[in-house]
């Protein structure tokens, strides 16, 4: 695809924006209900791209991709004539018999960059917020999960007309060409290091972004939690996609008194949900490509494997792997791991570990597990990331009630549910400035009106 067709497909959904066939409400439902009838019926061909691109367990693609989307679409489907009715607001008694009021409007066109590792979702989800919004889209799947692409650009083909909707698949040559081009708003997923070039891009155009990137999700294990459902928990969201998961817990604090036992539970769980060997069952993935095979291969050579560490390099497997005594200056203490390995840290004060957070970059997610509620609202005040699940992992993403997003090196902006329709809107402020009175005092020549205006104000409501 060369800039001129790129920049060819841009100004058809620009002019199919500016002709206002995206402000009708009824139509935006309308399209939002065929996106749905088509996630319905393509529903089996996105499993199966997922399970050929990264082999995640059909469960885990039904309840983390294809569920969620249908969450965004019912919620928006049951709201959007509310959230695109204007809201009137107070107006000042100085501005007597006008009236103010907050108008919803689309940006325009939008670019949507999606990861690999949830390519549905991460897809999807936003576009339904860029659609109930107003807005036309452009979609970037990423090239490293060429089959979910390719289903994707499918569905989309068949819902919307390109001037309207459009995806786009290639290499990154793709989304560079992408990025020279003016849009109205950017949303990317993807990692921080990749966040920072699309905000650089954007700012040429001073183009706002929405960047869901990532960062060491850290769990705390403390002295009272409830250990074995604690180590449930963790290994359901550290295996879960193989590792390959933006809020995946990157690696977890245990107090030492409980560290042994924690660790025997997590072993006892990675059995009974994969088996003596889980590279022959059904239930856990592989890692998406070579380079991060390799990647993470190196991550095995630091600190010491307690349980997994099994690698095949043919099918791009990696054990799901305990790390301990893992060095202070170990790159994993630095990277976010990403990968089916989990490093576990013992403590003794949780005031070292909050002391430690602070210190560190804003993660995307932060895990707490504790009996007592003084304990939790305190890392909920002391520690600052995006959002945090306190006894769980994972769970405040999967809710259209609650927004998504990171703080800091973990991203800016968020979506999910209403804050998905937030983001592609553009909250326009209106006033109606009445002809019925004028008041003299705000004219030139101001002489001796400055003591009337301050005793006016001073009485005013």
């Amino acid at each position: 695809m060369t800039k001129e067709q790129i920049r060819e497909i841009i100004d058809n959904q620009r002019s199919f924006f500016r002709n206002d066939k995206t402000r009708s409400v009824d139509s935006r439902l309308e399209y939002l209900r065929k996106f749905k009838s088509s996630l319905v019926r393509y529903e089996g061909e996105m499993i199966d791209a997922v399970k050929h691109d990264m082999g995640r367990a059909d469960v885990e693609t039904f309840f983390m991709e294809l569920n969620m989307n249908m969450d965004e679409l019912d919620y928006a489907l049951r709201n959007i004539r509310s959230w695109t009715k204007h809201q009137k607001v107070r107006t000042p008694f100085l501005f007597f018999k006008s009236s103010s009021a907050i108008y919803p409007e689309p940006y325009g066109t939008a670019l949507i960059i999606s990861a690999w590792n949830f390519p549905f979702l991460q897809l999807f989800s936003p576009l339904v917020g860029a659609i109930a919004a107003g807005n036309t889209a452009v979609l970037k799947p990423s090239s490293d999960s060429p089959s979910c692409a390719s289903v994707a650009n499918k569905i989309i083909r068949e819902t919307f007309p390109p001037e309207y909707v459009i995806v786009l698949e290639g290499e990154t040559e793709i989304t560079t060409m992408l990025l020279e081009e003016l849009f109205d708003y950017i949303f990317f997923t993807g990692s921080p290091r990749v966040g920072k070039f699309i905000m650089e891009a954007a700012a040429k155009h001073l183009t706002p972004v929405t960047l869901e990137l990532g960062g060491k999700s850290p769990v705390i294990i403390d002295g009272d939690a409830h250990i074995d459902l604690a180590a449930k928990r963790v290994v359901w969201g550290k295996y879960y996609n193989a590792g390959q998961i933006c809020v995946s817990p990157d690696h977890v604090y245990v107090h030492k008194r409980i560290k042994q036992q924690f660790i025997d539970a997590a072993k006892k769980y990675i059995k009974q949900f994969y088996g003596e060997n889980p590279k022959t069952g059904p239930d856990y993935g592989f890692i998406i490509n070579d380079r991060n095979f390799h990647r993470i291969t190196e991550y095995l050579k630091e600190g010491t494997v307690i349980y997994g560490g099994q690698t095949e390099e043919r099918t791009r497997y990696i054990a799901p792997t305990i790390i301990d005594n893992l060095p202070d200056d170990a790159k994993m203490r630095k990277d976010e791991i990403f990968a089916p390995i989990l490093p576990v840290i013992e403590f003794t004060d949780i005031n070292d570990v909050i002391k430690s957070l602070k210190n560190q970059q804003k993660p995307l997610s932060l895990y707490y597990f504790s009996e007592d509620p003084l304990k939790q609202k305190r890392i909920i005040a002391e520690t600052s990331s995006g959002g945090v699940t306190i006894n769980d992992t994972m769970a405040h993403g999967g809710t259209v009630y609650l927004p998504f997003g990171g703080v800091g090196n973990s991203g800016m902006g968020a979506y999910h549910g209403k804050k998905t329709f937030d983001t592609f809107t553009h909250y326009k402020s209106v006033m109606n400035h009445s002809t019925i009175y004028d008041s003299p005092l705000k004219y030139a020549p101001y002489k001796g009106k400055l003591k009337m205006l301050k005793t006016l104000i001073k009485f005013l409501p």
